[in-house]
């Protein structure tokens, strides 16, 4: 896969059943395709686990709508970054701030962690229904890095 082959990022584009068995499938497809772009490895476990608590607040909020949809998922190669997007046919959780005590729901904690693994992380409603979220990770990174620069990890 090369990056930007005809002034347009490399897409990888995958669709798949909401089956939580196939989580383990999507994965180990993001860590060929990021490794193939010439991801890190330490950012290949990040994007990893990111698409994998993406796409599980994908398959838990189809299965709570009875829906079976297919989940989308691009992976896209550009020249400076990795990215992931999901798209997904769940209708929204139910009431905003999750559970009536005032808890957090599922996917606002599911997105917080993906937060907190990716350079930059964005979620929307799509037109039709359902959710968008996509997130990216800089060539060269194993994540955020909210201190800086840090030197690399010792091995």
């Amino acid at each position: 896969m090369d990056a930007d082959v005809g002034g347009q990022p490399a897409t990888v584009r995958l669709a798949f059943p909401p089956e939580p068995r196939l989580l383990g499938t999507i994965r180990l497809v993001v860590g060929v395709v990021a490794r193939k772009a010439g991801m890190g490895e330490e950012g290949i476990e990040d994007l990893k686990v990111a698409v994998s608590e993406t796409c599980a607040l994908a398959v838990g909020g189809l299965a709570r709508a009875g829906r079976l949809d297919p989940i989308e998922v691009d992976l896209v190669e550009s020249v400076d970054r990795f990215g992931i997007e999901v798209r997904d046919r769940a209708p929204p959780p139910g009431p905003a701030g999750g559970d009536p005590d005032g808890d957090l729901d599922d996917r606002e904690l599911g997105l917080a962690l993906v937060g907190a693994l990716v350079d930059d992380l964005k979620t929307s409603a799509l037109e039709d229904g359902g959710n968008r979220t996509s997130f990216w990770l800089r060539r060269g990174t194993g994540g955020p890095d909210p201190a800086g620069d840090l030197p690399p990890p010792l091995t």
